[in-house]
């Protein structure tokens, strides 16, 4: 299917939830945003990100968000609706049906934040109605539930796989986020997965935080949880 033959049939997105919709960012709002964050399509990690929403209230001190001068933005808000963002991807011409790696709400919020989680699924379906089978990639360090866990294993098309964020940094000065969620959260995860892929996120490794062989075997522990494990530091920039 070509690019711009999905985009003309995108259906309209719909929402599954009674909670009053997430308020869309007028021009004007958007426009005293960072020039990086009103871009909801760049260039990310060897794929195409998709960032159609920004904020986020979980306050982990090493957040990207720094860079772009987000951080003090704690509640989620969109910059367009799902189906126009699903159009924008799907005619940017960097996208290639069945190759491009797309990932989902990467930079500037969780995607499973209780107030974001049903536009993540929303934007899941609309991918997946294309016929597009493209890797997808979602990474969370909130929770996720077997409900959650039906509908990921719903999408018969696209190629999931969530990556589950997990430190096991104690300070609640670097991270107040209790890593025992994200460790919940894969565990669930990975007992329902069947038609998508779990990963252990095991980011960031910080020396005299959470380096020690209990830290280790931890890890180790909760990798049996996954069908693999990625770990990576920090990254530092002036």
């Amino acid at each position: 299917m070509s690019d711009s033959h999905a985009a003309s049939n995108l259906p309209q997105a719909r929402h599954s939830t009674t909670r009053r919709p997430l308020p869309i960012l007028t021009p004007d709002q958007q426009d005293a945003l960072d020039p990086l964050l009103q871009r909801v399509i760049d260039y990310r990690k060897s794929g195409l990100s998709l960032n159609w929403i920004v904020g986020c209230p979980l306050d982990c001190t090493y957040c990207v968000r720094h860079t772009f001068g987000n951080y003090d933005m704690k509640v989620p808000r969109r910059l367009m609706d799902e189906a126009e963002a699903a159009r924008m991807l799907l005619r940017n011409k960097h996208f290639r049906p069945h190759v491009t790696p797309i990932q989902l709400l990467n930079r500037a919020t969780d995607p499973m934040l209780p107030a974001v989680k049903p536009y993540t699924l929303e934007m899941l379906r609309l991918l997946d109605e294309q016929g597009v089978t493209n890797h997808v990639l979602v990474i969370t360090r909130w929770r996720i539930e077997p409900e959650d866990c039906a509908i990921l294993n719903s999408f018969n098309n696209i190629r999931l796989t969530i990556l589950v964020t997990h430190s096991g940094i104690d300070d609640e000065r670097i991270e107040p986020v209790d890593s025992n969620i994200a460790a919940a959260s894969l565990r669930t995860a990975s007992a329902h997965a069947d038609n998508y892929r779990v990963i252990l996120y095991w980011r960031p490794i910080v020396p005299g935080l959470n380096d020690t062989d209990v830290h280790l075997d931890r890890a180790r522990e909760l990798s049996h949880h996954a069908h693999a494990t990625v770990f990576t530091g920090l990254f530092f920039k002036d």
